[in-house]
């Protein structure tokens, strides 16, 4: 039997408490986050998981009904998921080469004095006779 990557519990939290289901497949991008969908909120929320994984526990025998209604929800609040489009992740650090110092001492920079300023071949002088003609 093949592991599913859905894992279906109950958050234990007070007034707040919820039946959720964990999708091993949505990644936050931050190993310290997880993200999973709330029965109760009928959302995917993201949760520290410091603070929610204590929290977290099994379905138990006579909460198997749950398992059911939680996958059920959980595919259609998952067709509307949208990943938090303000979070930014951190872009991979770009190794130097070289330092600015080393950079602006070795004549790197650009010359555009060489650059000719004659348009596909044709001199101005050429420009002018085509207006004349």
């Amino acid at each position: 039997m093949a592991k599913t990557p859905l894992w279906c519990g109950y958050l234990e939290a007070g007034d707040r408490s919820s039946a959720v289901l964990r999708d091993e497949r949505l990644e936050t991008g931050n190993p310290k986050t997880l993200y999973l969908y709330n029965l109760n909120r009928d959302e995917i929320l993201q949760y520290s998981r410091d603070l929610v994984e204590p929290k977290l526990r099994e379905l138990r025998g006579d909460e198997s009904d749950l398992a059911e209604e939680l996958k059920n929800a959980y595919t259609k609040a998952r067709r509307t998921f949208k990943f938090n489009p303000d979070r930014v992740f951190a872009a991979p650090v770009r190794k130097q080469t070289r330092s600015p110092g080393e950079r602006k001492s070795s004549g790197d920079e650009e010359s555009f004095s060489s650059i000719d300023t004659d348009v596909d071949g044709v001199g101005e002088e050429e420009w002018a006779d085509e207006e004349d003609e």
